[in-house]
């Protein structure tokens, strides 16, 4: 695991350039990308690069990590709704090369089953670009969950619902549960890259740097992965950290 301190502009950029790096290397490679506040800076920086002309996005397959169960892509609340406003529309992404969770399949752990189809297809996850919720979630991977899951429906917890307040007008209209690629399909990807921004992740950054598996963590079940990449906020590192 490598852990880089750093404020949000300079982690939006170098998550930027670590994206575009293997998008010029692997033009097919498989990217599974999050949602929230946090990835929004670099997904600014991707759609500039692409506009300048200097992101070879064209061919590289899309994914998502997760998506709230009952809302079509449609819907303005989704993930796919904020992924395509957001990144895949300003990259000019063709839809052929984008697979989203679709949160209003009729049948949800059949939508779970080809949704792996849908990565193995892929040759499996080249980068995973992750957040952190405040409660150490990573997709909607909730603490207490099975570590040995590929993508399932999963009941999302309270304080996951709570964060939702920039999507829904209240609490009440966050969906109770979501779709999620699991833990086993996250730690099988050739990369990680784990976005840690804002004093509210302290917590949950403070258990992965402890170095020891936490089912009350999930984010704990990404050590011992062989290419970890932490980009955290400067704000966040213990006082006995090395800069």
């Amino acid at each position: 695991m490598r852990v880089h301190w750093m404020d949000g502009a300079d982690a939006a950029e170098a998550a930027a350039g670590r994206v575009a790096a293997l998008m010029a290397e692997r033009p097919r490679a498989a990217i599974a990308l999050p949602t929230g506040a946090t990835p929004r800076a670099l997904y600014d920086r991707l759609a500039r690069r692409r506009r300048r002309g200097a992101l070879a996005s064209d061919e590289v397959r899309f994914f998502n990590l997760d998506e709230f169960a009952g809302l079509p892509a449609s819907d303005p609340r989704s993930y796919a709704a904020y992924l395509w406003k957001h990144l895949l529309g300003p990259i000019a992404a063709p839809q052929a090369h984008v697979r989203l969770l679709r949160g209003d399949a009729p049948d949800l752990l059949a939508e779970c089953r080809a949704y792996d189809t849908a990565l193995a297809a892929a040759g499996g996850i080249d980068l995973a670009i992750l957040g952190l919720g405040t409660n150490g979630h990573v997709a909607f991977n909730e603490p207490g969950d099975s570590w040995e899951l590929a993508t399932h429906v999963v009941t999302l917890a309270e304080a996951t619902r709570r964060a939702q307040h920039l999507l829904f007008a209240a609490e009440r209209e966050v969906p109770r549960q979501g779709l999620t690629m699991g833990i086993a399909t996250l730690r099988a990807a050739r990369a990680l890259l784990l976005l840690v921004m804002g004093e509210g992740k302290a917590a949950a950054l403070r258990a992965l740097l402890a170095g020891r598996p936490d089912p009350a963590w999930p984010v704990t079940a990404l050590l011992g992965h062989p290419d970890l990449t932490v980009l955290a906020d400067r704000r966040l590192q213990p006082a006995a950290t090395p800069a």
